[in-house]
């Protein structure tokens, strides 16, 4: 009985070294992180809005961290293709997504297969955008209103161009459509630039998209600007009126952007993320690239980002049931 007992206790204590060592192992894994560079995937186009707002965190972040972050674009299906690669990548802080309002609160509704989407975990918000709706200058409108007559008087004559059918601004175009009661036609492009190049071109007259990507083509009048979706005028563009200013109070919203880690992340991970995001976003380098290009930049805790994406999935969940849209 003796040489039981200390057996028993012999195994009990190599039992509780065995788990101390395993804890030690895990904490200093977490501490070892980030040990190599970070994968960031942006799940739309290059010169996007997307994109170009997560370069410029990218390379913040990188500082604060201490290891690269290199963006990766995994386009296609609106989106959809490189926010399931982020949600079902390893969770281990080396793969994150810079998500966009699209990704993360308009394909959720619309498609059954996003499920994924919803077990992302938050990290922090980076930057809120405008909207702006434009058409082509030889349209020869300069105002909502005259856009809405002109679309009256040519029934299904003029085409609405968009990022992909189920996208946010397919959606807030369905809002426009619906509080305007114009008759115009929904065509969905393969993201953002080639639907503003459609516009340009004079194949598509109206589209709307956050404003970044679309700076170079105002300034360059190959696109009038009807409306921003902001509360306020956007100091860069202060002679075009707000949803308010032009009649259409409703269609007051913003896009934004934010950091996101797959499920299963450990929690001291994307604590460390958020407060690398908190330092990024107040860095100068970030701050005069979101400034030049009509970036809002917005720091969150992850409880405030998921508050964020909860409330766009229902703006967009009503949108979608009052227009029936349907998607294949």
């Amino acid at each position: 009985m003796p040489l039981l007992h200390a057996l028993r206790r012999r195994a009990g204590l190599l039992l509780a070294l065995t788990a101390a060592s395993l804890f030690a192992g895990t904490a200093a894994g977490a501490d070892a992180w980030p040990s190599r560079p970070i994968t960031l995937i942006v799940s739309f186009e290059p010169g996007g809005s997307t994109d170009i707002s997560a370069r410029a965190v990218a390379q913040a972040l990188a500082v604060e961290l201490k290891q690269p972050v290199v963006v990766e674009n995994h386009t296609g299906a609106g989106g959809r293709i490189g926010t399931k690669a982020a949600a079902l990548a390893r969770p281990d802080g080396y793969t994150l997504l810079w998500g966009s309002g699209s990704s993360l609160t308009a394909a959720p509704v619309l498609y059954p297969d996003q499920g994924h989407v919803a077990t992302l975990v938050p990290v922090s918000l980076g930057a809120t955008q405008s909207f702006v709706f434009v058409t082509n200058p030889t349209l020869g409108v300069r105002t909502v209103q005259e856009f809405v007559a002109l679309a009256k008087r040519q029934p299904g004559q003029l085409n609405f161009a968009s990022a992909g059918m189920g996208s946010s601004n397919h959606l807030l175009g369905e809002i426009f459509l619906a509080a305007t009661g114009a008759p115009v036609v929904h065509v969905p492009y393969k993201g953002a630039v080639m639907a503003k190049d459609a516009v340009i071109r004079g194949e598509a007259q109206l589209m709307d998209e956050v404003t970044s990507p679309l700076i170079g083509a105002l300034r360059a009048g190959q696109l009038v600007p009807l409306f921003m979706t902001g509360e306020r005028r956007d100091p860069a563009f202060t002679d075009i009126p707000t949803a308010a200013e032009a009649g259409l109070p409703e269609m007051t919203i913003q896009g934004f952007f934010g950091l996101l880690a797959p499920a299963g992340t450990p929690p001291e991970i994307v604590a460390r993320l958020n407060e690398a995001m908190r330092t990024a976003l107040a860095s100068e380098p970030v701050a005069n690239a979101f400034g030049n290009l009509g970036f809002t930049t917005v720091y969150s805790t992850p409880e405030q980002m998921a508050t964020r994406i909860a409330e766009g999935r229902a703006t967009y969940a009503r949108i979608v049931k009052a227009r029936q849209i349907r998607v294949e």
